[in-house]
C-alpha cells in the first residue's frame, strides 16, 4: 500500500461512474493509506451522479482529505507557487485558462509538501511535467 497519493478528477469521474459498482468508493483506499485531492480538482467532479456521490462519502469519511494552497506556510507556499508556475508555463494554455487547471494545482500542492504518487488518467502528463 502506498503511504500518500494525490488524485485528479478524471481518476475519480472514471472510477466513479459506475452506477451499479462502488468502484471508487472502493478501490481507492485500497491503494493509499492517506489520499488527498486538491479543492480545484474536487470542483471538477461534477457528473456522473454515481462518482459525485461516492466521493463525498469518501470526503464525509475522511478517507479523501481535500487541500489547497492556502492552508501551507509560507516556505511550503513558495514552493507551491513557483511549482505552479512552471507548470502553467507548459500545461495550460492562455486561451483556456482552466484547461488542466486541476492537474496544475495537484502537481504543485504534491511537490510543496512531498505527496510522491499523482494518481491520474493523463498517460501523456510525464514528459510535459518532465519538461
Amino acid at each position: 500500500m502506498i503511504d500518500k497519493i494525490i488524485v485528479d478528477a478524471d481518476l475519480c469521474i472514471k472510477l466513479g461512474g459506475s452506477n451499479k459498482y462502488r468502484y471508487l468508493y472502493d478501490v481507492l483506499p485500497m491503494i493509499s493509506k492517506n489520499i488527498y485531492m486538491h479543492t480545484h480538482a474536487y470542483g471538477e467532479v461534477m457528473m456522473p451522479a454515481s462518482a459525485v456521490s461516492q466521493l463525498k462519502d469518501l470526503i464525509l469519511e475522511g478517507k479523501v482529505i481535500l487541500v489547497n494552497e492556502n492552508e501551507l506556510d509560507s516556505k511550503f507556499r513558495c514552493i507551491y507557487d513557483a511549482a505552479y508556475n512552471n507548470l502553467t508555463k507548459v500545461m495550460v494554455d492562455p486561451t483556456r485558462p482552466n484547461k488542466n487547471k486541476g492537474e496544475v494545482c495537484s502537481l504543485a500542492y504534491a511537490k510543496a509538501t512531498g505527496i510522491p504518487i499523482f494518481a491520474t488518467d493523463e498517460k501523456n502528463l510525464q514528459p510535459i511535467i518532465n519538461k
